[in-house]
């Protein structure tokens, strides 16, 4: 296809694509198939000019493909992030340097049992470390709530053990591990980052 060879010549085409791919692909796991209606794909053809019986190809065709295409990705990937949006906004925490640079942001959403990080400015690491995320509860042991990610906006759903532990914990923490976390379940090193889990307003 033209857009394929046009990606594979154009690094920033390719390069724009893959953002794409990484941040929007994974919105569609888990949701099942399913099969339009016959009219469906009867209007998507007759809109694209792409009746059986003509085999000569039109201009645009291959852009109209395309567009068609990315069309029904996005619109999927919108239904599948209203049908998984996270709720009400229960705390947040920001990670940031002394000098106030911000590195992450993460926000709690108790009652849907999500964590969503959102990336800043990445404090300078080695490459055979990872940043990774505890609850801090009171009287109790940290629970790691997973890797810091390093660009863009992260998304998991919380275990049982982990909201409760983020309910009962006034702080998070950040510490550098070996490359996957702890090997533990425990933080190996001393906290490089602290930061107040405050209640959203």
């Amino acid at each position: 296809m033209r857009f394929e060879k046009w990606r594979a010549r154009v690094p920033l085409v390719d390069e724009r694509c893959r953002f794409w791919e990484e941040n929007l692909m994974h919105l569609a796991k888990g949701l099942r198939p399913i099969r339009p209606p016959a009219h469906v794909w009867q209007g998507i053809r007759l809109r694209l000019n792409l009746s059986r019986g003509s085999p000569q190809r039109r201009p645009g065709r291959t852009w109209a493909i395309a567009a068609s295409v990315l069309l029904l990705a996005g619109l999927s990937a919108l239904l599948y992030w209203r049908s998984t949006e996270p709720g009400k906004l229960s705390a947040v925490a920001t990670i940031a340097t002394p000098t106030g640079t911000q590195l992450w942001e993460v926000d709690v959403y108790r009652t849907s049992g999500r964590l969503i990080m959102h990336t800043g400015q990445v404090p300078a690491h080695a490459a055979d470390r990872d940043f990774e995320l505890w609850a801090l509860p009171a009287g109790g042991k940290p629970v790691s709530l997973g890797l810091m990610p390093y660009s863009g906006t992260a998304q998991r759903t919380l275990t049982e053990v982990q909201k409760q532990a983020l309910a009962n914990s006034a702080q998070v923490a950040i510490t550098v591990e070996q490359v996957g976390g702890s090997p533990t379940g425990q933080p190996t090193t001393t906290p490089v980052f602290v930061a107040p889990l405050r209640a959203a307003s």
